[in-house]
């Protein structure tokens, strides 16, 4: 039997909560980039997307989880699975 590591089970609860929130699959991405501890800075590099672009999926994701940051979007993962 298959134990996940703490990884797997992380990106299983982001894609748990995408789906049980209606995450577009960009929202999911950047969202997930920011849960792992990734600044807006380092995500707007590593994806080649602008700092207004980062903002606005991170800001849309939130709204569709129904909180206001990064700390309440962790605490919210937490709750799935």
């Amino acid at each position: 039997v298959h134990e996940p590591d703490p990884h797997e089970l992380f990106l299983a609860r982001c894609d748990a909560l995408a789906e049980r929130y209606g995450l577009t699959a960009r929202e999911t991405e950047l969202l997930t980039m920011a849960l792992k501890g990734k600044t807006r800075s380092q995500i707007e590099q590593e994806l080649y997307l602008s700092a207004n672009t980062v903002k606005t999926h991170l800001r849309h994701a939130y709204g569709k989880l129904g909180v206001h940051s990064k700390a309440e979007a962790s605490e919210l993962l937490e709750t799935v699975l």
